[in-house]
């Protein structure tokens, strides 16, 4: 493969799992309901929308840039058992972020998305539209627990005619982030990218005294009230000096905006 190539394909990895938590972002507008043929023709982040889980994925490949992993050219058809019967079956340590894992026995019964490799086992992250309530980031175990074996791991089908949609505006790595409220290490991450630290995932006394510069309050490494006030002021949630989960979705918009 050529360095050209493989650029393009890291690409089209990189905009799959930017869109697929594009989407968690704004599942409340994303709506659940099995039909045929599938709204493939949706332009980028366009909502409100309705779709299955094969459907999600099958939109989110084709934003991507990627092949229909149905093999029929994105004409809306398809569904779990065309995936498997198109795309390449692969072992969980060849997956990378991008491919699919198709949950039960013959056509299937559900699909997700991995957006890390599944290297690592069952605790891989993966988005996951199985319901009403999703699009949802979640864990390739905890869909396990839901649905029946076998597990297939499918690769990426590559080909696709669409030009991938840029993984974010601000450049940041670790975006976008499913705005959840939860204060965990790659929302941290995020942060410590933006504040030119060490981006190691722990909210230590480096990372604490590099905010508060950030936010022209008191230097000392202690996450007080007028640090948070500060914070809640700067990223425009309610400034009541509490860091709840609030004030961590007010910080994950605002990274995610590249306006922290």
């Amino acid at each position: 493969m050529s360095t050209t190539a493989q650029a393009t394909t890291a690409q089209v990895r990189q905009a799959m799992v930017s869109n697929c938590l594009w989407g968690v972002q704004h599942e409340a507008d994303i709506h659940y309901l099995e039909t045929r043929p599938m709204p493939i023709d949706i332009a980028v982040h366009h909502l409100p929308f309705t779709t299955d889980c094969s459907g999600f994925a099958t939109l989110m490949a084709k934003w991507s840039g990627a092949g229909d992993p149905n093999g029929s050219g994105f004409d809306g058809q398809g569904y779990t058992g065309t995936m498997l019967d198109h795309c390449e079956h692969i072992t969980a340590a060849e997956t990378q972020p991008g491919d699919f894992v198709v949950f039960g026995p013959g056509g299937g019964e559900h699909v997700v998305i991995l957006i890390e490799s599944a290297a690592k086992g069952l605790g891989a992250l993966c988005v996951s539209h199985g319901q009403e309530k999703g699009p949802l980031r979640t864990t390739v175990q905890d869909e396990a627990n839901s649905h029946d074996k076998p597990l297939t791991y499918l690769r990426l089908p590559g080909g696709g005619t669409g030009t991938p949609t840029p993984p974010s505006s601000n450049h940041n790595p670790y975006c976008p982030l499913a705005v959840d409220g939860g204060f965990g290490p790659l929302t941290v991450k995020a942060l410590q990218w933006v504040l030119g630290v060490t981006p190691d995932g722990g909210f230590g006394p480096i990372t604490k005294k590099a905010l508060q510069s950030h936010l022209h309050v008191p230097v000392d490494g202690q996450i007080g009230p007028q640090t948070i006030k500060a914070l809640q002021a700067h990223v425009g949630v309610t400034q009541d000096g509490d860091w709840g989960s609030k004030t961590t979705q007010g910080l994950q918009r605002a990274l995610n905006a590249g306006r922290f």
